[in-house]
């Protein structure tokens, strides 16, 4: 089984040498590629590119966005398994032989789970139980509804399937949906493990959960009916509540990190209330403003 591993890269070169040093140790050359796709130079992993030898760089425009990064990484990859990471994440010491061991079962969509880095901010913790807390630990290998973007796998011969929907971009919510629809199930398998480990500013993370919010709700409707339209703005008026509940409910269920969402309460109801605000203007507008931000 040959393993292809697509790495977006948008976080500068500091994230990704850290990402790809936690990886390629565990990689053997005869069966497994690693593709950075990445909106910078190469400037600062050159070392690295001329030392691992199934290591391969592209290099796009700095306004690409993580989706279309991950499409021209899939698009070079030849393995017989396509694995997604993010730079900002580094992965445990078996994460590769977990993937590979997960993808020899039946399943075709496989994801890992997400922790965060001690000694992360207040700020860093609000945006990991937002973004990666359903894969946060401790959990068991499941069927899972939904899957994190920044560490999972796919077998290939699946994702030609739905080429045509990630030809623009690949948003991993919809694609996995749209999976599912075919009859795939998703299979989280905590033992294949990365770290979330990203620093973050106020004022454009709040910007930045608005327009994440704003394109997920226009994308989300794209194809809608008027009623199914109407349907999800009312809703949407309800996330403020619905969602920073979710996240409490399932982080004392899980009995971990506990104290760190009580620090980053304050900082994770304004992310929330930030992308709910987004998510209602994308309802309304339809229209994908700003999509590269």
């Amino acid at each position: 089984m040959r393993l292809s591993i697509v790495i977006a890269a948008w976080n500068g070169s500091t994230s990704l040498r850290r990402c790809l040093i936690s990886l390629v140790n565990q990689l053997d050359p005869e069966d497994s590629e690693v593709i950075v796709a990445s909106n910078f130079s190469s400037d600062g992993v050159q070392d690295l590119l001329q030392s691992v030898s199934f290591l391969h760089f592209i290099s796009l425009p700095s306004v690409s966005t993580v989706p279309e990064l991950r499409t021209r990484g899939i698009e070079r990859a030849r393995g017989d398994v396509i694995a997604l990471l993010e730079d900002h994440c580094t992965v445990d010491g078996a994460w590769a032989a977990q993937m590979r061991k997960a993808h020899k079962l039946s399943y075709s969509v496989i994801g890992g789970s997400v922790e965060n880095v001690r000694g992360a901010s207040p700020l860093s913790w609000a945006v990991y139980f937002y973004d990666y807390g359903p894969s946060m630990l401790p959990d068991v290998p499941r069927v899972a509804k939904s899957l994190t973007g920044c560490n999972i796998s796919y077998k290939t011969r699946v994702l030609h399937e739905v080429r045509d929907r990630y030809r623009n971009g690949f948003h991993e919510t919809f694609i996995n949906q749209e999976l599912q629809r075919r009859g795939y199930e998703l299979y989280l398998l905590p033992s294949a493990m990365a770290y979330h480990n990203k620093k973050y500013r106020l004022k454009s993370s709040i910007g930045e959960s608005y327009h994440h919010g704003r394109l997920f709700g226009a994308l989300r409707v794209s194809d809608a009916s008027f009623n199914e339209r109407a349907y999800r703005v009312a809703t949407s008026l309800f996330l403020p509540v619905l969602l920073p509940s979710r996240i409490v409910l399932r982080t004392f269920r899980k009995k971990n990190h506990v104290k760190e969402l009580v620090i980053a309460f304050p900082y994770l109801l304004l992310l929330i209330g930030a992308w709910s605000y987004g998510e209602f203007c994308g309802y309304v507008r339809r229209e994908r403003r700003n999509p590269r931000k």
